[in-house]
């Protein structure tokens, strides 16, 4: 049977319209379960956008690349995307949420708050929240950062009695920032590598964009209309709210070291780091790729590996309780806590995937492409539409330099600037179709709405105020420097 390849149309776009709005009323008013909801709606749309109940399906290409040929027809594209995104994140998110219960457990993570609240005061914890994201998120792809990172702002919030939507709204902001727009992640790799920017120059230029992303939403989190509708500090056991001035912790229990509850986080950070950065390196180097280097950064900076030795390193915090049964009591709330968030997921994947076979992203991309508006809005408004109908940064990023290459004459922009401005589109205005929303929205124990405040609307305006630092950079940089 040959494969079927669904044609997007204007009229596609009302289809994607409609079921987008379709997903976030029946969620965030209906209160519908979002696994439910996301399967539901992909199926719906998908039959909508002409995709067949059965047979072979043609995906349109992504980036440079053909597209895969899937079976099955619709429910196939449910099933493949739902497997395919819980294939790539699932183990870390686990992995993210045991570290994150075992530093909850045994008072490691009011250790990382009070050491931080000591060092920038209570007034300055969402500022601290967003430089710890921007940083972790550098080396960290985006969902396992807010899964290491989460326990601390839950407890810095708990501790300061601060809201924690301003807490983990700068937290997502600083994390987003440097994800979607500062190398090595894999979005902006990808669109270097399309364009033929210089990475070292898009990493070191990156950073400023990046930091007007996490400026503006941790702006956005800590606005009184935000933490007035959504006031309440984090619930945690054993973590006084009133925190008196010398910030003295209260404990029935022996806390652990703050050396080395930082090093059970920042230690698989810090192999990430080693492995994305170390890997660039080399490459400059021309070191062969069978060198016993690359093998030791391959598998101890590989994202499963560094954060398996956080957790053991978690278990020393508190030796006293380390036996069998503790052990098997903390892994079973870990993996207990973490099963929505990976299933959601899932569900976000297989609804992203339904999109992209529509083609409808593609088509959308490609007619603001072709508008007379200002150069260095053109990129920016391709990965925002693609990023609004796929819920991936990193897809969005691809498909959009993709799309922006055939263009890079008339526009007139240096390749570095154009990745810098389709980078600050990718992330824009995520929600329930991303994968990223659910993991933000359930690793805080937050409501859908509070999430389309912090994220939805907080990554809608962090990409507006990227770009405008990314416009006045391109008026500094021009097509032809360096």
């Amino acid at each position: 049977m040959t494969p079927v390849m669904v044609e997007a149309t204007n009229f596609s776009l009302i289809l994607m319209a409609i079921g987008l709005a379709v997903l976030i009323i029946s969620i965030a008013k209906y209160k519908v379960h979002p696994l439910v909801a996301l399967i539901v709606v992909g199926v719906l749309n998908g039959l909508a956008f002409g995709i067949p109940m059965i047979g072979p399906i043609q995906l349109p290409d992504v980036g440079l690349n053909p597209g895969p040929v899937l079976q099955g027809g619709v429910i196939g594209i449910i099933t493949h995307g739902f497997g395919v995104t819980i294939g790539n994140i699932g183990i870390v998110i686990i992995l993210g949420y045991m570290i994150g219960t075992l530093l909850e457990e045994t008072g490691g993570a009011l250790v990382l708050a009070n050491t931080i609240l000591k060092a920038v005061g209570r007034k300055r914890s969402a500022l601290a929240m967003g430089i710890s994201g921007y940083i972790v998120s550098i080396p960290v792809f985006s969902d396992s950062a807010v899964i290491i990172m989460t326990p601390v702002a839950r407890s810095l919030s708990a501790r300061a009695g601060v809201p924690l939507v301003a807490l983990a709204g700068a937290l997502n902001a600083g994390i987003m920032a440097t994800h979607t727009i500062v190398p090595p992640t894999p979005g902006p790799l990808a669109a270097a590598a399309t364009l033929d920017a210089d990475i070292g120059m898009l990493l070191l230029v990156g950073l400023i964009p990046a930091a007007a992303y996490a400026a503006a939403g941790t702006w956005w989190s800590t606005r009184k209309f935000i933490t007035d509708k959504w006031p309440e500090p984090a619930d945690m056991e054993g973590v006084e709210s009133n925190v008196d001035e010398n910030f003295t912790i209260k404990s029935d229990k022996k806390l652990p070291s703050a050396l080395w509850t930082f090093a059970c986080l920042f230690v698989p950070i810090l192999l990430i780091c080693a492995q994305s950065f170390g890997t660039i390196y080399l490459n400059d180097m021309g070191v062969p790729a069978d060198a016993p280097i690359r093998h030791f950064l391959g598998f101890f900076g590989n994202a499963h590996v560094a954060l398996s030795i956080g957790v053991i390193m978690c278990f020393f915090l508190d030796v006293k309780r380390f036996s069998k049964e503790q052990v098997a009591k903390w892994f079973s709330k870990a993996i207990e806590g973490s099963g929505f968030v990976v299933l959601a997921t899932g569900a976000a994947g297989s609804y992203g995937w339904i999109l992209r076979a529509s083609g409808v992203g593609e088509h959308l991309g490609n007619m603001i492409a072709q508008t007379p508006l200002p150069a260095v809005v053109v990129p920016f408004l391709v990965t925002a539409l693609l990023s609004v109908s796929n819920g991936s940064a990193t897809v969005s990023l691809v498909t959009g330099s993709a799309i922006i290459l055939p263009l890079m004459g008339p526009l007139g922009l240096h390749p570095v600037i154009a990745c810098l401005a389709l980078s600050s589109g990718a992330s824009f205005a995520y929600h329930t179709n991303a994968t990223h929303y659910w993991v933000v929205v359930r690793a805080n124990k937050i409501s859908e709405q509070a999430g389309f405040g912090i994220v939805t609307a907080g990554t809608a305006i962090a990409s507006v105020a990227s770009l405008i630092v990314v416009w006045l950079l391109a008026m500094v940089i021009g097509p032809d420097a360096f």
